[in-house]
């Protein structure tokens, strides 16, 4: 079984990329966000990914598959995410697309918002998550990261909720995200989209 690949990225598709090692190239599968990271060097540079190999079984065909991660605990994640019903390989690896510290807090902490964000999660696959895995996958998130990401008492509304989101993708945590919009909308007037929130925020950071 290949556990490990070190070697030259050659090509980068949609949701995989080439690396070729000693003259051979291997196709390695990989979520988006693995993906984006490698993009941003291109291609020509030596990547090293931990990687998880499995057979696809289609109309008794069996194709072997390659899964790559960035690290071992992105591997260690994704084979807990495999312990939950109706979820093989293909759906855990494209639900990686969030740092497997925030995905692991969500779990945590109930937070079915952020599970159902995910590629493919809908209510009742975030209620499996939580099922399957709240209380077992503590190691994957620090203890202040945890506690920062408890859902408040008050729930943020859909602007808020879209705010968040935007802040996220600009690359705050979500815990940083949370307590900037709190700030934001302490003394914030009624009737704010999304957008004057995220306006609140940096005006915030400015001053």
């Amino acid at each position: 079984m290949i556990r490990r690949i070190h070697g030259e990225v050659t090509e980068i598709a949609a949701d995989s990329v080439l690396i070729e090692v000693n003259g051979l190239g291997y196709e390695v599968l990989v979520s988006a966000a693995v993906r984006d990271r490698i993009a941003e060097r291109g291609v020509g540079h030596r990547v090293e990914l931990h990687t998880y190999e499995y057979l696809a079984i289609e109309q008794n065909r069996a194709t072997p598959l390659l899964l790559g991660f960035e690290n071992e605990a992105q591997l260690a994640f994704f084979e807990r995410l495999l312990e939950v019903p109706r979820i093989g390989p293909m759906m855990a690896l494209r639900m990686m697309v969030l740092p497997v510290a925030t995905i692991a807090a969500a779990i945590e902490t109930q937070d079915t918002r952020v599970l159902e964000s995910l590629p493919g999660v809908g209510r009742q696959k975030a209620r499996d998550l939580i099922a399957t895995l709240q209380g077992k996958i503590g190691r994957f998130v620090d203890a202040k990261d945890l506690a920062e990401a408890a859902p408040s008492e008050r729930p943020l509304t859909t602007a808020e909720s879209d705010a968040l989101e935007m802040l996220m993708q600009l690359g705050y945590t979500r815990a940083d995200a949370a307590r900037s919009i709190a700030a934001a909308m302490a003394d914030a007037p009624e009737g704010l989209d999304s957008d004057d929130i995220v306006r609140r925020v940096f005006a915030g950071r400015v001053g």
